[in-house]
């Protein structure tokens, strides 16, 4: 059985797999989710390779795909802007709206809503195919953003960021599912690396431009660029989505309950512990930690039958290959949030100065999607899940060195350039990995799974950091120090991970 796509023959669009962004990044949890054909996602540590269908992509024009990817990386484009654009304010925004303490919330209460629609975007997709998923979700996504653009205060500024992720969980499936089933998969890999190219542009000019309207003109700005630009290319690209076939009939859309309430369950505690990491400072304490704990607890039961089964266990294959990703997604964003905070509060940099660091990682990622979109050799590829990670390591570590007394700012930007190029190295290949590793009916099922696991891991991540910050706040900078050395910790262990992603031998096989 074939671990790898870009070097293999295959007779159906079903066997490659696509690629994420980061932290739609990226970069999404579980309110609604599968039923489908089987009672849980816990089901995918077993594979039959079999196509089902024969090959939709050869019923696609040239013309008609390659609007695709200009639709397709144009909304990346659209939403990477967005996400750096926001994520660059984020701290201005906070402090204008007098809202500090709801810092981690509001940054982070996206992804908390995005998991629980991301769930619903794999059933629903297979049942009523990808069009519909994507009109709903890029029209949510800009509804949420016209609210936070018109918040009067950091309460309707989170209440639009969280009908922001709403429609976020609704965007990245469907283009899997949609990539998945009609693009050629010798052409994926080269595909999900455009995706990762559509990141240079908003790299380069989103935060520098998001500075510069916190700065002289008003942070309102930020918000309203990404529904304008939707807004007018929402009727062209519907126009071309709607001329793809069907990938299959309209089936009826069935949610299992145990599905229903493992997801109620997850989102709703994601959710407790996001509004945990905006607690007083003065109020934080060991009963703060009990209730954290419990707290994960509880998640780590409900969140299983959202993930394929052996995820927790960090079972070979697509269990370890989703682990990954939630270790790399997870790490790297919390770690960003507060070193955006660090630069301000610390080092004292305006926005136009501190989104320098999003500019760096954002373009060494891409750097490194781009090379691993040029290995084809099965051996080099898995290595890619171990360098990636080391990388990322490496880098976070070295923006402790900031913390010194007496050393530079530019040493997070140093660290950052290192992490954004180990990202790109393994997170990319990370989904492409997965998906060849599923039939091409249940790409649904486990593009969920991986959209799950990405924004999983930053809600998570970003709760856990916030909380920690709080609970540190009174060592001053060493409360910047306690949240990123418990993100290095994880970052670590995904090193680990990174040797598990292959399958077992007689997998390979098959």
């Amino acid at each position: 059985m074939r671990a790898h796509i870009a070097n293999t023959p295959h007779n159906s669009a079903g066997d490659a797999t696509p690629a994420a962004a980061p932290g739609l990044a990226a970069s999404v949890f579980a309110l609604f989710i599968l039923s489908h054909q089987y009672e849980d996602m816990s089901e995918l540590d077993t594979y039959d390779h079999a196509d089902s269908h024969p090959a939709l992509y050869e019923q696609v024009s040239g013309r008609l795909a390659l609007w695709f990817k200009v639709i397709a990386v144009t909304t990346v484009t659209l939403v990477a802007f967005e996400a750096l654009a926001v994520s660059t304010a984020m701290p201005y925004v906070v402090s204008a709206l007098k809202g500090e303490q709801f810092y981690a919330l509001a940054a982070g209460i996206p992804m908390a809503t995005q998991l629980v629609t991301t769930a619903l975007a794999g059933p629903w997709c297979d049942a009523k195919g990808p069009k519909p998923v994507l009109y709903i979700g890029s029209s949510t996504f800009t509804a949420g953003l016209i609210v936070a653009t018109f918040a009067p205060d950091i309460y309707w500024l989170i209440v639009g960021r969280a009908i922001q992720g709403v429609g976020a969980g609704l965007l990245v499936v469907p283009l899997y599912v949609m990539i998945g089933a009609f693009i050629k998969p010798s052409k994926q890999p080269a595909f999900f690396a455009a995706l990762s190219m559509a990141w240079i542009m908003p790299s380069l000019v989103g935060p520098s431009l998001a500075g510069l309207l916190v700065e002289y003109i008003h942070w309102r700005a930020v918000f309203a660029i990404c529904p304008i630009l939707f807004i007018i290319i929402a009727p062209l690209a519907a126009q071309r989505i709607r001329q793809f076939p069907d990938i299959h009939a309209v089936k009826a859309l069935h949610l299992g309950s145990k599905l229903w309430v493992s997801a109620l369950v997850s989102g709703a505690v994601i959710s407790v512990l996001q509004v945990l990491s905006g607690i007083d400072p003065a109020q934080a304490g060991f009963l703060v930690f009990a209730v954290t704990l419990g707290l994960s607890a509880v998640l780590f039961f409900s969140s299983r039958a959202l993930l394929p089964r052996g995820t927790f266990m960090v079972r070979r294959g697509v269990p370890a290959t989703v682990v990954l990703r939630i270790l790399l997604n997870g790490t790297l964003t919390a770690t960003e949030l507060y070193l955006l905070l660090m630069l301000k509060n610390v080092h004292h940099w305006g926005p136009t100065k501190a989104g320098l660091i999003l500019t760096i990682s954002s373009v060494m990622w891409a750097v490194g999607a781009w090379i691993q979109g040029k290995i084809t050799d099965p051996h080099r590829r898995a290595a890619l899940f171990i360098v990636g990670p080391i990388l990322q390591f490496l880098g976070m570590v070295t923006t402790l060195i900031a913390l010194i007394p007496g050393c530079s700012a530019w040493f997070v930007f140093l660290g950052w350039l290192i992490s954004g190029l180990g990202l790109g190295l393994a997170f990319p290949a990370a989904a492409v990995h997965a998906l060849a590793l599923t039939p091409s009916e249940r790409h649904g099922e486990v593009s969920s799974a991986l959209s799950v696991a990405d924004t999983l891991g930053a809600a998570l991540f970003v709760a856990y950091g916030g909380i920690i910050f709080a609970l540190t706040y009174s060592l001053g900078s060493g409360a910047f120090a306690a949240t990123i050395i418990f993100q290095c910790v994880l970052a670590a262990f995904g090193i680990w991970v990174g040797t598990r992603t292959q399958p077992a031998a007689s997998a390979k096989l098959r």
